[in-house]
């Protein structure tokens, strides 16, 4: 039980840094370059977005995004990392009369939701190689 309890403490300790280079990858790996699953004009809008969002106190959509890892199941993943908050565009956000339609919206928000799960595998893949490291505590 302490064993675990310490194992769970160190890797909390790292999550800050796992969440920054899974956030950059994820980030990378769907807004960026040529295989990105969006246009240019979409991410700009997802980043306008962001900016009124984060300007009303609503905290914006990039880095809002939040994880915890908690005690798993011992033999399968002793660690679990979850995503304890998803970013996402609220049905009230509008850019003046020119709103996003509910399904723009709702695509927006499928893809936010993708983002920060994939953020929370790979973050999970780095608890496990630390566990893995760290070794699996014995009862």
């Amino acid at each position: 039980m302490e064993a675990d309890r310490q194992l769970l403490q160190q890797a909390r300790t790292k999550l800050d840094g796992w969440i920054y280079t899974a956030r950059d990858r994820t980030y990378r790996e769907l807004f960026a370059g040529d295989d990105a699953v969006v246009t240019a004009e979409e991410r700009q809008l997802l980043d306008h977005i962001d900016e009124e969002l984060a300007t009303d106190g609503n905290g914006g959509l990039w880095g809002t995004d939040e994880y915890d890892i908690v005690m798993g199941h011992p033999k399968n993943h002793p660690l679990s990392v979850v995503c304890t908050h998803h970013p996402q565009i609220p049905v009230e956000w509008s850019r003046g009369e020119e709103s996003l339609t509910e399904p723009e919206r709702e695509q927006f928000n499928d893809l936010l939701w993708d983002y920060s799960e994939r953020v929370r595998r790979y973050v999970q893949d780095e608890v496990n190689e630390f566990v893995g490291v760290a070794g699996v505590p014995e009862e």
